[in-house]
């Protein structure tokens, strides 16, 4: 049976109050006022209240017939139902005839307000529930079908994750509530404090950025950082992942926190990046080594990255850099002798692509 708080027993005396002009009382079935329009009778026991929980009738005591019970003053008391069972007592103090006429009114606001809390729980419970689940998948844990097909998750469908970091962002249970009828499909979590992660169905990652912030009302010049990675099915984890990898990749690229990223951008970066540090990445940084110790660093790396941003085009790359074509071959005979890779080969340039990647 339902229990009723205090918090909820003092939404209906300040609802009621207003309207009904006299002091409102809440009690529990067993008769202990939890809440009062008079704050001194709060923890009071309404003897009044105990007959009506007991006999489900409505009581209407006058001022003789209330100094029956003590504590109690004229009025009317009511059983309030959820479900057939009696959880309150609500009783209205004044001059019987005054106040008889405010009753009817006093009772459905009390169970309208009830049946709004009940709600609401529901909604935070199935909230708690999404919220364990979807934890639990990022943890790299199996969940039972039948758990999702209880919670309405649909993992057949394609999805792509937006992760958002920031200072201050919206808090998840209230945008699960505010999307529950408008957009149920919509998974949101935060994995971690000033992280926010929404699962979305689509397929195109520059879509599911503009969804994002579409949805929290940001526009993408604020001071937050955020990234889509690549869509999956099945698996929310792989979403996940490869958002936080574009991110990563993202955040190392520009050397900056701030900044909005999707996978498609820098695909291959974005993979290389989610790698854990091993020796295949030690060997790479120790292959660029000359260069990054070189008086003229900055230089070959910006005319590497925009020698492969041009598809490894040399005049592209010259008019991009306002440099002769034979000057972007000079410099890139420079890093082929500081290297021993040539960026004229296409696997050896790769090699280059990737130390400068991990880098950053």
């Amino acid at each position: 049976m339902l229990t009723l708080d205090q918090a909820t027993a003092q939404r209906i005396v300040d609802r009621a109050m207003p309207i009904i002009g006299h002091s409102v009382n809440v009690m529990t079935p067993e008769g202990i006022i939890i809440a009062s329009g008079d704050a001194q009778r709060v923890g009071e026991v309404h003897q009044a209240a105990i007959i009506v929980a007991r006999t489900g009738d409505a009581l209407v005591l006058d001022l003789h017939q209330a100094q029956q019970f003590p504590g109690v003053r004229a009025g009317v008391n009511l059983p309030v139902r959820m479900n057939d069972d009696i959880v309150a007592v609500v009783g209205i103090s004044g001059i019987p005839d005054k106040v008889l006429p405010f009753a009817d009114l006093l009772r459905v606001t009390a169970e309208l307000i009830l049946e709004q809390s009940v709600l609401l729980e529901v909604s935070r419970h199935r909230r708690r529930q999404v919220e364990n689940t979807l934890l639990a998948m990022l943890d790299g844990e199996a969940v039972p079908q039948s758990w999702l097909d209880q919670l309405g998750i649909d993992l057949s469908k394609p999805r792509i994750a937006v992760v958002l970091e920031a200072v201050i962002l919206p808090n998840a249970d209230d945008l699960a509530r505010q999307w529950e009828r408008t957009a149920q499909e919509i998974l949101v979590l935060a994995p971690k404090p000033g992280t926010l992660a929404l699962f979305l169905l689509e397929t195109d990652p520059d879509k599911a950025l503009g969804t994002a912030f579409s949805l929290l009302g940001l526009d993408h010049h604020a001071p937050i950082s955020a990234a889509a990675g690549a869509w999956f099915r099945e698996d929310l984890k792989a979403c996940y992942d490869s958002a936080r990898a574009t991110l990563a990749a993202g955040q190392s690229y520009r050397n900056t926190p701030r900044g909005s990223y999707t996978f498609q951008q820098r695909p291959l970066a974005t993979l290389w990046h989610s790698l854990n540090p091993s020796w295949q990445q030690a060997l790479l940084r120790r292959n660029i080594e000359p260069i990054l110790q070189h008086s003229r660093r900055d230089q070959f790396i910006k005319t590497l990255r925009t020698y492969i941003a041009s598809d490894g085009d040399v005049q592209r790359c010259a008019e991009a850099l306002h440099l002769h074509r034979n000057s972007v071959r000079y410099r890139l005979k420079a890093v082929e002798t500081l290297t021993g890779y040539s960026p004229f080969r296409h696997e050896e340039l790769l090699m280059l692509y990737l130390a400068i990647e991990i880098q950053g």
